[in-house]
């Protein structure tokens, strides 16, 4: 993706102006037309004139970047995954995409003051160093779309080398890696990749790469060296749906080594039932939020259970249907879901945690003891707040 040609212009907060990543992004766009705003200035004011998706700000982060996902209700199980929010916003374009629904601003933020956010996570890892942790960008914006979300996870790769006891992910729907495939690294890096089939990707994913791009992509990372994880994440009820996804299972496993994929998530589309709207007004050719839809205890309208559960089931069989699988997982669904997919259910969200380390331990080398359920009994995300 050009992102060049992308953006139609360039705000610059007074502060960021003086970073040295801010000069080094701004060499990407040596044509746009760019403004240095104030600090003190809200975002808010900015009236830009374009939609969000084309405006770029460049700004220092006012708060904490490090932080636990977002959950939803208790009633459905989270991971304990912890995010990195370094880019909000995406230019993709996924007629599904929550993001649309969750950020309001007027333009697609970046945080410039790359040193400050890699000490937070510095000290917020040192923290924690008795368990396992998952920590990624790709939560409120594409890690590999713009290029300073590449230039921070370039920062943030060379980090990692220091601390064994956790392992980054790199979320993307693009195969802009050039600049971190060479990096040194201590095997705790994983890149992964949403995945649809490819004619779903036709319809709704249309900026993001071709499914066998990507796979072509997670090859060479695990020719690198690199772990690639994968996710089914937002899984749509398309038409001829079982052979969409027993087709795009059997890719996967033609081109990667099943042993270099630490986890596969999975979870079905679900929104807000005011993003309907949005979606119609802004994508009129989509269907998908025409499907067999609840609102569920979280308040987001998703596939009724009967819709889902033959799917996930479907998935999940064809998934696991090899020696030796990889970690599967569901994103927010309730215990009855897993235990009618997969025959069992995490007990708790400490518990769904700590089998992804032991797995892990397991099956990589990179945890050097064991892990003790009881180090993450009591665990509390990286910003301190509770789970």
């Amino acid at each position: 993706m050009n992102t060049e040609q992308f953006f139609k212009k360039i705000y610059i907060t007074e502060s960021s102006y003086k970073d040295a990543s801010t000069k080094e992004i701004l060499k990407k766009y040596p044509n746009k037309i760019c403004k240095v705003i104030p600090d003190n200035m809200d975002i808010e004011n900015i009236n830009t004139g374009y939609d969000p998706k084309q405006v770029l700000l460049l700004t220092q982060s006012k708060g904490g970047v490090v932080k636990g996902c977002p959950g939803t209700a208790d009633s459905y199980l989270c991971c304990r995954y912890q995010v990195i929010n370094h880019t909000m916003n995406c230019p993709l374009n996924c007629t599904y995409c929550i993001l649309q629904f969750y950020l309001n601003q007027p333009a697609t933020v970046i945080y410039t003051n790359f040193d400050e956010i890699a000490d937070e996570l510095r000290q917020k890892l040192d923290s924690q160093k008795n368990r396992f942790i998952r920590i990624g960008t790709g939560e409120l914006g594409d890690s590999l779309a713009l290029p300073g979300s590449r230039m921070f996870a370039s920062k943030i790769v060379n980090l990692f080398r220091e601390y064994p006891n956790a392992m980054f992910e790199i979320k993307s729907k693009l195969t802009t890696t050039d600049e971190l495939f060479n990096l040194p690294h201590n095997g705790n890096i994983v890149f992964s990749w949403s995945l649809n089939p490819q004619e779903i990707v036709n319809h709704e994913e249309s900026m993001a790469d071709s499914i066998l791009t990507r796979l072509e992509k997670a090859r060479e990372a695990q020719k690198r060296g690199f772990l690639t994880g994968f996710h089914f994440d937002p899984i749509l009820a398309y038409p001829d749906w079982e052979n969409l996804y027993s087709q795009l299972i059997d890719q996967i496993y033609d081109y990667v080594d099943p042993a270099m994929i630490p986890w596969i998530s999975m979870g079905s589309l679900r929104f807000p039932p005011s993003m309907k709207d949005k979606i119609i007004d802004r994508y009129p050719k989509t269907t998908i939020m025409y499907g067999e839809m609840i609102k569920g205890i979280d308040g987001k309208m998703r596939y009724a259970r009967p819709v889902r559960i033959p799917i996930y089931k479907h998935i999940y069989n064809k998934l696991t249907d090899i020696k030796n699988p990889p970690f599967i997982y569901f994103c927010m669904e309730n215990s009855l879901v897993w235990r009618e997919v997969m025959g069992f259910t995490p007990e708790t969200n400490a518990h769904l945690d700590w089998m992804f380390a032991d797995s892990v331990y397991k099956r990589f080398n990179l945890i050097e003891t064991q892990p003790d359920f009881k180090d993450y009994e009591n665990a509390l995300n990286l910003d301190g707040t509770e789970f």
